[in-house]
């Protein structure tokens, strides 16, 4: 593997989004090197059946600048990649054949996410039972590291300075929730 050829024996994977089904795919591929796993707002546990049944809704209020951004980087580089990439991470998804990770693992998610809706966050740490820390980042989105960054990073740091598989952050915060 490529991490070896630099001397990397054991590695911390931080993925959000789309980049949660990266990490959520390293931990399987290689336990033995991935020691934790944080997932933001990433719809690892999403079935095709969630996309039947309507889990997903419209957003409203976008800001233009924002739908600019989106509809630059999503639908004008890379077409053919893209749709590929949605055909894999949708097609024939079934919750059932999602492997179970033994990694500590941070699930962090913005209590309004629009993309990967919140009853997702919580499946995945139902499915990922006691290895799994769950955190809500109130009044945000989808996109946690850009609205509610300093929250994002308070988290992150006490789950990746913590050696044990579980911190439960100071309780007078209520910029979280531990399901």
């Amino acid at each position: 593997m490529c991490y070896e050829d630099y001397g990397v024996k054991k590695m911390i994977v931080v993925g959000l989004s789309y980049g949660g089904f990266v990490g959520y795919s390293m931990a399987v591929q290689f336990p033995e090197a991935v020691e934790k796993l944080v997932l933001g707002c990433s719809g690892v546990c999403l079935e095709e059946k969630d996309m039947e049944n309507g889990m997903f809704q419209p957003t409203k209020n976008v800001p233009a600048c924002f739908l600019n951004d989106f509809i630059d980087v999503m639908c004008t580089v890379n077409l053919q990649e893209r749709k590929e990439l949605i055909e894999i991470l949708y097609n024939n998804r079934k919750f059932a054949d999602l492997p179970k990770i033994t990694q500590p693992t941070l699930i962090i998610w913005g209590e309004y996410d629009q993309i990967f809706p919140l009853e997702l966050a919580h499946r995945l740490n139902r499915h990922l039972g006691e290895n799994a820390q769950l955190v809500i980042i109130k009044a945000a989105g989808h996109a946690i590291n850009m609205e509610k960054p300093k929250e994002l990073y308070k988290h992150l740091k006490l789950f990746l300075l913590d050696s044990r598989p579980h911190t439960k952050p100071d309780s007078n915060d209520d910029s979280h929730k531990l399901d």
